[in-house]
């Protein structure tokens, strides 16, 4: 078994992320291309778990969002400000090597906990996704999360509350 760090900021120079695998073109092409560079523009932080020689086996992008409250789920949008802060969830992926192994879970978990973080320290509503197909959206839904259209259950937009949170993290243990 491969040991596995804790989830930690992208660091290009020291993370090999040359032979990261997800089976999705564009999600290591995000990775290797885009990741570094947002960080440094201030437009999505990514963390990474990475194994004892730090090569990338999982990454989660993240960034602030803001979500307009006349077109969010009722109980998003309730006694909100216009724009709903929250919290974006840009790419998650895991290199196949390790599929099945909860590298994602753990990836989940460590975004759930810095929303609760950052609603403690600014505000953050929800946490929200765009699931990346039928299966995506299924493992999303598995945590909490939701459509935010009721009368779509299958639309790929999907938040969680962040007062549902400690559930959902009670819940992965």
């Amino acid at each position: 078994m491969t040991e596995l760090r804790r989830p930690e900021p992208i660091d290009p120079k020291r993370h090999d992320r040359s032979a990261f695998d997800p089976g999705a073109p564009e999600l290591d092409d995000w990775l290797r291309r885009y990741a570094a560079q947002n960080r440094r523009r201030n437009t999505a932080a990514t963390w990474v778990v990475a194994d004892a020689e730090d090569t990338v086996l999982g990454y989660v992008s993240l960034s602030m969002t803001g979500i307009d409250r006349s077109s969010a789920p009722v109980a998003l949008g309730k006694q909100a400000p216009d724009l709903v802060p929250a919290l974006l969830i840009g790419r998650l992926a895991v290199d196949r090597s390790v599929a099945g192994l909860g590298v994602g879970t753990a990836l989940v978990a460590h975004v759930l906990a810095t929303a609760i973080d950052l609603n403690e320290r600014a505000a953050c509503r929800a946490v929200v996704v765009t699931a990346l197909g039928a299966a995506a959206r299924s493992w999303w839904v598995r945590f909490g999360f939701r459509s935010f259209d009721p009368n779509d259950p299958d639309s790929m937009d999907l938040y969680l509350l962040t007062t549902e949170i400690r559930a959902t993290l009670g819940s992965m243990r």
